[in-house]
């Protein structure tokens, strides 16, 4: 993904859905939610990506 930064993630992804609401509801940035588990040994997280121009402003409105 060029040009997109991971800024969070999660053990469940439900969080990040609502954080990647409030980025488009509070700024309209964009961002992308991505499922990284091995669901067969549960292993891994969820995801939070927005565009490298919006992650300073993304950053600040997504407190973790």
């Amino acid at each position: 993904m060029k040009d997109w930064v991971k800024i969070a993630e999660s053990r469940t992804g439900i969080d990040l859905e609502m954080d990647k609401a409030l980025l488009w509801e509070q700024a309209e940035i964009r961002a992308v939610v991505l499922n990284q588990k091995v669901s067969a040994y549960d292993l891994g997280n969820w995801e939070l990506y927005v565009h490298v121009e919006d992650e300073v402003e993304a950053r600040t409105l997504v407190v973790k």
